[in-house]
């Protein structure tokens, strides 16, 4: 629904997920999902995962989805 509201397409849209049920959420919604968990140990079936915000491969991630 944010991507309508945005007026966004999914395919081009990119979500940042820290559980599982957000993950799901997002893939169902035909978004890339970057996946960051907030928890220690929770595993995320995401397109990519990081164990940190920090991790410059996040940025590089989104930079190279939303070309």
């Amino acid at each position: 629904r944010a991507c309508e509201l945005l007026g966004a397409a999914p395919a081009g849209s990119l979500a940042l997920e820290d559980s599982p049920p957000g993950v799901a959420a997002a893939r169902a919604a035909g978004l890339y999902v970057v996946g960051v968990p907030s928890v220690a140990g929770v595993e995320l079936e995401a397109d990519a995962v990081f164990e940190s915000l920090a991790d410059p491969g996040v940025l590089q991630t989104i930079a190279e989805q939303l070309e």
